[in-house]
């Protein structure tokens, strides 16, 4: 009756582990595929009572959605209403599926564990836990104050404030901590307001648990970036060592933005965010215009310390003793009933006010678990996480347990006496009072061993499997990576300037490309070895199968001959026997013959005895009648005789029949010698076969041996292959957007040349115009002179004054002359770089209508790989029937099978074989072919993209050029109406006009509103004076000023760049980079130096080479390019060494530093960044190549070089209206007070 009473009890207790692990079993066997199993099905079909269960236990449709309040990487928070108690519960979430892939990083159990049994104030109770196939749910207590984000955006916080909620924070996580748990995720969105105003921990998915040491093992980085602590953030791969001070941390931080309003650590990059974090000793500073006490910076100092002198690290009493919580209100022990800054207000207990909108998801199916193809258990991870705090049934069981033995108890005395019936019942009145303290105290005391128990154990086991799975995990976690980076990767502008002279830059190509035909050539030679020994391998193989099938066939032939031949003399045998048989037959019917011989002898004695008898008898007839007995005799005599005579036919016949089964027998032997004879010459030439045959098997085999060196190598190449394919296929959709992107640039570029075409033949119509003007001048000037002769006679002083003009008119012409040369041969040149670039893009048009065929090679190569995989299952299924098969031979054997049929189904499997490793074969080759067909691929692409660079550059020289020929025509024109001379040809360009470097649209940029980062539209203008931001575009006073001698630097961005923008974001965003007369501040820009990544390989560093760049070692895991030589920087997995100059952020790999020569620093002093945003990605591209521009001619004008900068170059067509403004602007309106920051450089 115990066992049954304590399995009563597990199944009316709603924490017990069985009915999960009866549902869980029963939903992961319940699969078409499984069910195929005979006795899975019959253990799903009767399995109603679970099913029943599992409809009957607390499940999602229990609780009605009032509002989402909260959506995070792993799940949604929910504000619900129970249908029953009509209760308000706060209802989170989690994706099974990310919860078992992200196991390294979702800590789902310590959440549950945590806010099921800390029973304290300051961390949010969980009321029930239980889930279904897809999601877990977790039952809490709703807040309704909203987090402490929201206070801080709706309330400018006071340090009083600020202490009040730092001293709640340091109570919740000294009991978190008292708890033996690390939250490692501490910031405001996860510090809950109730309904009193009072502060609660939440989230407590990243919470691990602490050793005996107090410590915890963790080989991730996990966190918020701008909370992490140093010691966290440099665990890159690598198990780290860390304790309870990484919270302390964040404490910090925590404090620091309530006081200034952001973190102190903040940048719009991540790897601005971390470097900063590692130089949190130079980068820590306080803004002069936040008023903050002593006590409140050196709190601050005190938590953002290094971890072994950091505030907390010796326990929580330094914190509470700390002069910063010191008032005269409360303390910590009183500070739960001291009355809070803020108490929200509600309008009701669902009043959903303090948390933002979100709007409600439908749940995506690929984000579930997929119908696994066989047993996958994904539901036995998560058995045990149903909880509920509500304990009646099992109350209700233990005491129907206690009350029965005292109901028995009571009638038996009931049955003995009346009179103490009134004893007995106030003895068991207090017995069931007894019990029932008991009853509790015992409950409750084995509730908290129990819990303690399981969570230790849980611990252990998930440990355990994290061990066991963690490989497998991370090649998950890097796919969905992989995937994520592909959606978010976005193609940057490769269109960056090279300063290099035309000359230099073609000597630099033509080296690359004998480089690169140097490397072709090697490479083709590499594979034609690869292939000539391939072949060679293959062709051994081939032979060394050869001659293993012909040993096989030799040694069956031999076995079948030598059955034959002991067949052959085991008949002989019986024939020789059957031969004796038939001699001793024979024999013995001679004598039987002989025998009858003397019978018949004596019988004609007898009858011819007789005869005479008969004639005397007949000659005596009347006298010898009386005698009937001699003539009875004589009667019988005669009988015997013809039967004698019967008898000796019948030995006469057989005597026949044995001699002539004798003589078949004697031939039969004879034939049967023959054929012995030759079976064994045959057998002899059969031995003498397989000796030949084993030895060009040895041959063989040495010559394979010779080789396995170098199968093994290639071995482990496809091996490499094989882990790269994946990672290189997912950029394959990044090349296809490029070369799409290429495309659309090749038809603007095509239709910009047919307008310069066009423009070319309207100036050398101009031209021939000019021409014939000049030549009507010089016969102008020749009747002139003709006149001056006839007039030179009649005044001296003309004479003089024509003189004087005829020299003048005559260094005009000369002047003339010689521009026009000068004009034809820039025509020339023109003609010529016209030509070169149509011929360009006639081949760039040919490349580009020939990458449809890669692209279809590609897909047809996929489709082939598909085939190849299908035909590796397949021969997979053949080799498995084949096993089967063998299995089913050798049961044979084991009977009385005959040996014939063994021979044949051994063959079969020999066959079979063959043909798996063929098919094997034939699979590995396509692979390898695939991959070849893949580098090739990318060498293709990668030359696209060089031409397709050279052609940028080209056709911006040819702008340039076209743009002086069109200056030069102009101002050479002018001067011939005009008569006024130009003896130099070098002024072509005298300045800049303002309309042609104007350009100005709507943007968004970068500001911090209401303590939060955010974009904020305006509009901005570019002129010769600057960059103005106008709040709208009919404002006169702009509320930030670039000047233009300040900007330094323009590009497009990267995600990793900017890591508040979304999907959609990052293509309009690009980042300009302006000095600054005095130094940064250390919130907006970091000069740290990042030694620490690099190492001692800086140092040795030729300091020569930098031209005056910053430079700083990194690595790019996401899509970036070199700024010299057009190649991708970065892989997800193993990306190159790289250099990025923290002042023009100029980015190459390198290997180029020392080898080739590195392009100036066009900054040489500290910069600043903004992030601008344009409406759409083409208006974005527009303001980077005019900014671009306006940087090249301000560089050129810095090194000596005057470029020329026309409209032609300069003008971008946009669709914003321009509004006629003024460089010296009107100090006449207001800026809007939402914009807080605002500065004039």
């Amino acid at each position: 009756m115990g066992e049954a009473a304590e399995l009563a009890e597990q199944l009316l207790n709603p924490r017990s582990m069985l009915n999960d692990a009866l549902a869980a079993l029963v939903e992961d066997c319940n699969y078409p595929l499984l069910r195929r199993t005979k006795n899975i099905d019959n253990f799903v079909t009767h399995s109603e009572a679970v099913q029943q269960l599992t409809t009957l236990r607390l499940k999602g449709s229990d609780f009605q959605l009032i509002k989402v309040i909260g959506r995070g990487a792993y799940g949604e928070v929910q504000l619900v209403r129970h249908t029953t108690s009509r209760n308000v519960y706060a209802m989170k979430l989690l994706n099974k599926n990310e919860m078992v892939r992200r196991a390294d990083s979702a800590f789902f159990w310590e959440e549950r564990d945590i806010m099921a049994h800390a029973h304290s104030e300051w961390i949010v109770r969980l009321h029930y836990a239980f889930q279904d196939t897809q999601f877990l749910y977790m039952v809490m207590e709703y807040m309704p104050g909203g987090d402490l984000v929201n206070l801080m955006t709706s309330y400018d916080v006071s340090e009083k404030w600020a202490r009040f909620y730092a001293a709640e924070l340091v109570m919740a996580l000294d009991t978190l901590h008292g708890m033996g748990y690390i939250h490692r995720d501490v910031k405001p969105d996860n510090m809950l307001i109730s309904k009193s105003g009072h502060v609660k921990l939440a989230d407590f998915g990243t919470c691990l648990r602490m050793g005996p040491n107090g410590l915890v093992k963790c080989t991730t980085a996990v966190g918020t970036p701008d909370y992490i602590s140093p010691e966290v953030l440099e665990l890159q791969g690598t198990e780290g060592v860390y304790g309870r001070e990484v919270d302390w941390w964040a404490v910090g931080i925590f404090v620091y933005e309530m006081l200034v309003g952001e973190t102190p650590f903040y940048a719009d990059s991540l790897m601005g965010t971390y470097t900063r974090i590692r130089n949190h000793a130079t980068e820590l500073n306080f803004p002069e215009d936040v008023e903050m006490s002593e006590n409140a910076k050196n709190l601050v100092r005190a938590f953002l310390s290094a971890s072994e002198k950091r505030l907390g690290k010796d326990g929580v009493e330094s914190i509470k003793q700390h002069p910063f919580f010191q008032n005269d209100e409360w303390n910590f022990e009183t500070i739960r009933k001291a009355v809070p800054p803020v108490i929200p207000e509600l309008k009701g207990d669902d009043d959903a006010s303090h948390f933002d909108d979100i709007e409600v998801k439908e749940p995506d199916p690929a984000e579930f678990f997929q119908i696994p193809k066989s047993f996958a258990g994904n539901q036995l991870p998560f058995v045990g996480f149903t909880y509920s705090n509500e304990t009646g049934s099992v109350l209700i069981g233990r005491k129907i347990r206690v009350t029965k033995p005292i109901s028995v108890i009571q009638k038996k005395f009931e049955t003995t006496s009346r009179d103490d019936a009134v004893q007995v019942r106030a003895a068991l009145n207090q017995l069931n009072q007894i019990s029932e303290s008991q009853l509790e105290d015992e409950k409750r005391k084995l509730e908290k061993e129990l819990a303690t128990y399981q969570i230790q154990v849980k611990d252990l086991a998930r440990k355990l499997d994290m061990e066991r799975e963690e490989m497998n995990i991370k090649i998950k976690m890097i796919t969905s990576l992989e995937e994520q980076l592909i959606i978010k990767a976005k193609v940057e502008d490769r269109m960056k300037e090279l300063e290099r002279q035309i000359v230099e830059l073609n000597e630099k190509c033509r080296h690359h490309a004998e480089a690169e035909e140097r490397a072709r050539k090697q490479q083709s030679e590499l594979h034609a070895k690869l292939n000539s020994q391939s072949e060679i391998a293959r062709e051994l193989n081939e032979r060394l199968q050869k001659s293993n099938e012909e040993e096989t066939v030799l040694q069956q032939q031999i076995d079948q001959l030598h059955a034959l031949n002991s067949q052959e003399r085991e008949n002989l045998r019986r024939a020789q026997q059957r031969s004796n048989e038939q001699n001793e037959k024979v024999e013995e019917l001679r004598m039987e013959l002989a025998a009858a011989r003397d019978r018949e002898m004596a019988l004609k004695c007898q009858v011819g005895k007789l005869s005479e008898l008969m004639a005397q008898q007949e000659n005596f007839c009347d006298e010898n009648k009386i005698n009937d007995e001699a003539r009875k005799n004589n009667v019988r005599l005669v009988g015997d005789l013809q039967a004698a005579h019967k008898k000796i036919e019948q030995l006469t016949s057989h005597l026949e029949q044995e001699t002539n089964r004798r003589i078949s027998a004697q031939n039969d032997v004879h034939c049967l010698n023959d054929q012995l004879s030759n079976m064994q010459s045959s057998l002899h030439y059969q031995e003498n076969e397989l000796k030949r045959v084993r030895d060009e098997k040895r041959r063989l085999e040495d010559q394979l041996q010779s080789l396995s060196s170098l199968s093994r190598l290639l071995q482990r190449q496809l091996e490499d292959v094989r882990e790269q394919f994946d990672t290189e296929s997912s950029f394959v959709n990044i090349y296809k957007t490029e070369m799409n992107a290429l495309n659309e640039e090749l038809l603007e570029k095509t239709r910009r040349l047919e307008q310069l075409e066009e423009h070319q033949r309207r100036e050398e119509e101009r031209t021939r115009d000019m021409l014939a003007h000049l030549e009507s001048e010089r016969l102008a000037r020749r009747i002139a002179e003709e006149n001056l002769s006839t007039t030179d006679k009649e005044k001296t002083m003309l004479e003089v004054e024509v003189r004087q003009l005829v020299q003048r008119h005559e260094k005009e012409l000369a002047a003339k002359d010689a521009a026009i040369q000068l004009i034809s041969q820039k025509e020339e040149e023109l003609q010529q770089s016209l030509q070169g670039a149509q011929n360009e893009l006639r081949s760039i048009s040919e490349r580009d209508w020939s990458r449809a065929s890669p692209e279809e090679s590609i897909r047809d190569l996929k489709n082939q790989l598909e085939h190849e995989k299908v035909m590796k299952t397949t021969a997979i299924n053949k080799l498995e029937e084949v096993m089967a098969q063998r299995q089913a031979n050798e049961a044979l054997k084991k009977g009385k099978m005959s040996r014939s049929d063994a021979r044949r189904r051994e063959k079969k499997i020999v066959e079979l074989e063959k043909d798996l490793r063929m098919e094997r074969q034939k699979y590995e080759e396509r692979v390898m072919q695939i991959i070849k067909e893949n580098e090739q691929l990318k060498l293709a692409l990668a030359e696209e993209e060089k031409a397709n660079e050279k052609l940028r550059m080209d056709l911006e020289t040819f702008r340039h050029l076209e743009t002086a020929m069109n200056e030069q025509k102009k101002r050479e024109r002018q001067e011939i109406h005009e008569d006024h001379p130009r003896t130099s040809a070098a002024n072509l360009v005298q300045g800049i006009n303002e309309n042609e470097l104007r350009y100005d649209g709507a943007v968004s940029i970068r500001l911090t509103v209401k303590r939060r980062q955010q974009w904020q539209e305006c509009f901005a203008v570019f002129n010769p004076a600057g960059l103005f931001f106008y709040l709208t575009q009919n404002d006169r006073q702009p509320f930030q000023t670039i000047q233009a001698d300040r900007l330094c630097h323009a590009r497009h961005v990267s995600a990793a760049d900017v890591r508040c923008a979304g999907e959609n974001q990052l293509p309009r965003i690009f980042q300009i980079l302006y000095g600054t007369e005095e130094n940064s501040s250390s919130r907006r820009s970091s000069v740290a130096d990042l030694s620490s990544l690099s190492g001692s390989r800086e140092e040795k560093l030729d300091k020569a080479l930098w031209n005056r760049h910053d430079l700083v070692e990194l690595t790019f895991h996401m899509p970036t390019n070199c700024d010299l030589c057009v190649k991708p920087l970065s892989n997800l997995l193993r990306p190159p060494p790289a250099f990025e100059c923290r002042r023009c952020r100029m980015r190459f790999h390198r290997d180029h530093l020392g080898v080739e020569t590195i392009p100036q620093c066009r900054q040489t002093v500290d910069a600043r960044e903004m992030l601008i945003m344009a409406p759409s990605a083409e208006t974005c591209e527009a303001w980077v190549q005019h900014l671009k521009r306006f940087l090249d001619y301000k560089h050129s004008q810095k090194m000596g070089t005057l470029l020329p900068l026309s409209g032609s170059s300069m003008k971008v067509p946009t669709k914003s209206a321009n509004v006629p403004r003024s460089a010296t602007l009107p100090n006449n309106s207001l800026i809007s007070p939402s914009i807080r920051q605002t500065e004039v450089i």
